[in-house]
């Protein structure tokens, strides 16, 4: 039997929903304001993953311009029914958080193969968050959704809510009913599925908040719309495995939850798959934070193998409910290859953007993003503390120790255009080692900017004069620090920018978000937005 080592997927890769089609594995993540929104993953051994799709990446109804952090698409569900042989991918566009209102959109959307096309998306309900869609034996299909309650006095953040679903009517259809207000007394309950196993429809739920109480519990009933049982044993995977009571508190990140002898931290949000061989996983979301609590990966996905009781409840395989930093695999499955650290070398040579490329709010565009080539060019636009139109595109950082390069060919012509080499967490918070321009002494200059909470730091007061207007642009990022380098000549040794540089402020607690640190290229032109930037590749490392 193989041992699969978690997370499963490093970096930024939270909220996961597994499922099961024949011999392939597929997860659905979320991805916030970074667009095309919703990642999809394929697997044959649960233990090696490949990005293959994004589903709203055709989908101009989804605009994410303007969202705040942590705003966007949230908690995609995916699900196959397999009377129809259709795929449903099931999401919360969350477009304000603003006194506590959640002003978010649900929708379903279909399709015969995972690779799409999908349908138009379908609205679904504006209740609350984290919906995800059952399909029964009967064919009838069935929301579950965290119905988030605003009103004092009663239970917060709310109930789970059942509602039908027709697909031919496009909408769901009868009254919603309350089925539970949680399985445990850790409260913060969201993102149920639901689950039909041996005569009983399981709920599992994720709660304690999505920080260091979090947990995935599972609840029971022998009728779908309840009532329902709470397994005497919740929650059935945890960082944090004792009893606590926080009902009707608010707080999603608890870091007094923190348990330093968890190997895992932050384990909840599970969502369970049933293999080929008759075994059973939950596929839940985690952390791994630096000390201090700063969690710069972000949240990111790993995988627990479970077994059923006799009197049908789920365990783990080792008999503990404490998330584990290892798995066993699928009996007689061998891993297709060793897993390893994840590495994009992109020298933008094919005719579309690799799926790994991410970009902030907006959309990629011809208008600002073309593939030549021998490369890629960038025009710039908006600053980075736009949450509008922004020329930045990037990918998740996956390890602590990582090593990221880049080609560039950029001259200015003003002081407000640059281009380079971005750490970027939000709009508010990121790094930017850039070419600029120095009107004094009418040349090209390079430094590193600096944005913390929204204030805007030149880190070196010095500029580095860059006589050909072209260089090799590093970062390489130590745990909680970031070195910046570069040099003019392919031949020529590293230089460092200035001192190495904290980067510990670039994670979900210090920003109060919920996506991870991101690397990419990026540039802006606040003069008449007709510079441009030629990058030759891009290339990250990752050593663990």
């Amino acid at each position: 039997m193989t041992e699969i080592q978690n997370p499963i997927l490093p970096g930024f890769t939270p909220d996961p929903s597994i499922l099961r089609v024949g011999e392939d594995y597929y997860i659905a993540t979320s991805t916030f304001h970074w667009n095309p929104g919703i990642q999809v993953y394929h697997s044959k051994d649960l233990a090696n993953w490949e990005l293959i799709a994004h589903p709203l990446a055709d989908v101009p109804e989804v605009d994410l311009r303007g969202t705040m952090t942590p705003g966007g698409i949230w908690a995609p569900d995916l699900s196959y029914d397999k009377q129809t042989k259709l795929f449903w991918m099931t999401y919360s566009k969350m477009n304000n958080q603003d006194g506590r209102m959640f002003d978010a959109d649900n929708y379903t959307m279909s399709a015969e193969s995972i690779m799409g096309p999908w349908s138009k998306p379908v609205y679904l309900n504006s209740i609350g968050f984290d919906p995800s869609l059952f399909h029964d034996d009967d064919g009838r299909k069935w929301v579950v959704t965290l119905e988030w309650e605003t009103r004092l006095g009663y239970q917060h953040p709310g109930a789970i809510v059942l509602e039908e679903f027709d697909p031919k009517q496009g909408k769901l259809i009868g009254d919603p009913v309350r089925i539970t207000r949680g399985g445990t007394d850790r409260g913060a309950q969201e993102a149920p599925h639901l689950y039909k196993h041996d005569g009983y429809y399981y709920l599992m739920t994720a709660e304690g908040g999505t920080g260091y109480g979090h947990a995935v519990v599972l609840q029971r009933s022998k009728n779908i719309a309840g009532p329902y049982e709470s397994d005497p044993q919740n929650p059935i995977i945890t960082s944090t495995p004792y009893y606590y009571y926080r009902r009707n508190d608010p707080d999603a990140g608890r870091p007094d939850l923190y348990n330093p002898d968890a190997p895992l931290q932050k384990a909840g949000h599970g969502s369970l798959v049933s293999t080929q061989t008759g075994e059973w996983y939950v596929a839940h979301l985690s952390a791994r934070p630096l000390p201090g609590l700063h969690s710069i990966l972000g949240r990111e996905t790993s995988l627990q193998k479970m077994v059923w009781t006799d009197d049908g409840w789920l365990r783990m395989a080792d008999g503990s409910n404490l998330a584990k930093a290892s798995t066993p695999g699928m009996t007689g499955v061998e891993l297709e290859h060793a897993q390893r650290p994840f590495t994009l070398i992109d020298d933008f040579g094919k005719s579309t953007l690799d799926l790994h490329w991410l970009t902030p709010y907006g959309r990629p565009s011809k208008d600002w993003l073309t593939l030549q080539d021998q490369g890629l060019r960038m025009r710039g636009r908006q600053s980075f503390f736009s949450r509008m139109d922004v020329s930045l595109m990037a990918t998740a950082v996956t390890g602590f120790h990582e090593t990221v390069t880049t080609k560039l060919k950029f001259k200015p012509i003003h002081f407000s255009q640059s281009a380079g080499l971005v750490l970027y967490y939000d709009n508010h918070n990121w790094l930017f080692e850039r070419l600029s321009y120095d009107e004094r002494n009418d040349q090209t200059v390079l430094d590193v900017v600096q944005a913390k909470d929204g204030e805007r730091t030149e880190l070196e007061p010095i500029k580095i004069p860059v006589a050909s207007s072209a260089a090799e642009l590093r970062v390489t990022t130590d745990d909680a620090q970031a070195q910046f380098s570069w040099r003019e000549d392919v031949n020529a040794k590293w230089v460092p920018v200035g001192k190495p540089v904290d980067i510990s402020f670039l994670s979900d607690e210090d920003v109060d978000g919920f996506t991870g640190l991101m690397v990419g290229i990026g540039a802006w032109d606040a003069y008449r937005r007709e510079s441009y930037a030629d990058f030759g590749w891009f290339m990250t490392e990752t050593q663990g």
